[in-house]
């Protein structure tokens, strides 16, 4: 039953979106391992191992950018033994290009943290009163505070917004003979977690509220989850 319902409330988002440019002022985090020279020291190369999350300071007459970084890891692997890694709050010029083949835009992730809003769509609900699955949809907004742990040193890098949301809902209020489409009040809390290995993961709980008693599911709770890649 668990996995019907699971399955049934998956909405999966595929956002195709190019890769923009690096802004200045901007914090960004690696997915993968680059090299980088120090401004004023362009004979050594250093290793930025992935996940270290850098500032863009400027960018350059030759395209590439002036950035510092603000939290770096190192390996004790035997591949990276004669590495110089880079260190923090110092200049470092990073390519614009990763091996000569990939924009480092592609290889970097805005990092986030702080106050955060945005649209909430929930599609389908499992109302946990009658166990039924409603499609009774609500387009609202939330609001929350984006945390960033600590990432690992494999792909264990990803974004979590505790939230609260308000919106509205069209749902169905029968009477035993007729059924009439009402708007109904909509709460919902819950959380997000995102760019974790470049999958997005919301679960809300929520309530509806016509002002209607006789509404068998009025102020009863429901939960719903979301799942999307971004490509």
């Amino acid at each position: 039953m668990f996995k019907k319902i699971i399955t049934t409330f998956i909405c999966l988002f595929s956002i195709v979106a190019a890769a923009e440019e690096l802004q200045v002022g901007k914090i960004y985090r690696l997915s993968t391992t680059v090299e980088v020279k120090k401004v004023g020291d362009i004979s050594t190369v250093y290793t930025a191992l992935k996940n270290s999350k850098y500032e863009v300071i400027a960018k350059d007459a030759t395209g590439n950018f002036i950035v510092q970084f603000n939290k770096v890891y190192t390996s004790a692997d035997t591949r990276f033994a004669s590495t110089t890694w880079v260190n923090w709050d110092e200049t470092f010029i990073l390519p614009s290009k990763v091996s000569n083949t990939y924009e480092v835009s592609s290889v970097s992730k805005e990092s986030l943290t702080g106050l955060s809003a945005g649209p909430l769509v929930v599609p389908f609900k499992y109302r946990t009163g009658d166990k039924s699955i409603s499609g009774d949809a609500t387009i609202g907004m939330y609001a929350g505070i984006t945390f960033e742990p600590g990432c690992t040193k494999s792909n264990w890098c990803f974004r979590i917004t505790p939230l609260i949301s308000a919106g509205i809902s069209q749902v169905s209020v029968s009477d035993g003979a007729n059924t009439e489409n009402k708007t109904s009040a909509t709460w919902a809390a819950g959380f997000l977690i995102s760019n974790w290995s470049d999958l997005n993961i919301g679960i809300v709980y929520g309530e509806d509220r016509v002002g209607d008693s006789s509404w068998q599911h009025e102020g009863d709770g429901w939960v719903s989850i979301m799942i999307g890649w971004q490509l």
